[in-house]
């Protein structure tokens, strides 16, 4: 088959163990880190690390996706620095909060970054000490994506990382019972799942997102047949 390749903007929703992180930062911004970030993965593949996988700076009021992306766009032009960022929003004390995602920065480097958003008028929350919780996070992102076979694709950026198509997304709690059913029914259940959903020519795209470092059609095939057999009951 010919490898489709798509490359659109879409929006991952997962949940995660997050906690505030002391960084000396310019306004003393409120940042938080991912703890986990593929809590439903336990296979020993992801190593313990001394730089943060994901910081997510909270932000003082909603901007649009539109002006983050752009500001986005202007730091990387006029600087010669290496990150990754994009716009969402986490659940924090029984309230969504828009936040900026980070990665690719080591926590020595996050200050300068946030000075340089800080001078483009991005404005953070305030520094506060938040023991750590689980919560829903959304983020909006570029994704590129490569068509395998019918309905299931590899991201081209990450390749642990894997998407499978569904007609229609499900409500949090409803997938999150699914994908713990579909664990406990599958010997080789080291994944984590993630819902998405992308823009394309046709209109949106369910997808559901699966991190596993050693995945094979056979399985993917097999997860996609469960969740699909579980929308077909709702």
């Amino acid at each position: 088959m010919n490898h489709q390749t798509i490359q659109t903007i879409g929006t991952v929703i997962k949940r995660e163990k997050l906690a505030s992180v002391d960084i000396e930062t310019p306004g003393h911004a409120l940042v938080l880190e991912s703890l986990a970030p593929y809590p439903g993965y336990h296979g020993t593949t992801i190593p313990d690390r001394l730089d943060p996988d994901s910081l997510f700076v909270v932000l003082k009021i909603m901007y649009n996706d539109e002006r983050i992306f752009r500001t986005i766009q202007l730091i990387k032009k006029a600087h010669p620095l290496t990150f990754d960022a994009t716009p969402g929003s986490v659940m924090m004390q029984n309230k969504a909060v828009h936040v900026i995602r980070f990665r690719q920065v080591k926590y020595h480097a996050l200050p300068e970054i946030i000075g340089l958003f800080r001078d483009h008028g991005i404005e953070f929350a305030k520094a506060k000490k938040v023991p750590a919780y689980e919560g829903i996070i959304r983020i909006r992102k570029y994704f590129k994506m490569e068509k395998i076979s019918e309905c299931i694709y590899h991201d081209l950026s990450n390749k642990e990382t894997y998407y499978i198509e569904v007609p229609t997304q499900m409500r949090w709690v409803t997938f999150e019972k699914v994908t713990m059913h579909l664990k406990y029914n599958l010997e080789d259940n080291k994944f984590d799942a993630a819902q998405t959903s992308i823009f394309t020519e046709e209109g949106m795209m369910d997808l559901v997102r699966i991190y596993d470092f050693n995945c094979n059609p056979a399985k993917l095939e097999f997860i996609r047949s469960q969740y699909l057999d579980a929308i077909s009951k709702f």
